[in-house]
């Protein structure tokens, strides 16, 4: 059985969300060019998104856990 839990929202302005290894921050904010950098288009422009950690029991630790941006809003 999965277990979800809501980490928070995540306001967007730009239409994009960006997801980074948080030690590659400095280079984005450097303008360098970053391959392992994934942009994601939200496809309905700006909002506050709801961001939760959905965890998998079935398969023991983490098992199959992920991460959800509902970009349909609650």
């Amino acid at each position: 059985m999965s277990e979800r839990q809501l980490l928070g929202y995540l306001p967007v302005d730009s239409g994009q969300i960006s997801i980074v290894d948080p030690a590659h921050i400095e280079l984005v904010e450097k303008g360098d060019l970053l391959t392992d950098l994934l942009t994601v288009d939200t496809k309905i422009d700006d909002g506050n998104f709801p961001v939760f950690f959905e965890k998998d029991d079935a398969e023991g630790g983490y098992g199959k856990s992920r991460i959800i941006i509902e970009l349909g809003g609650l």
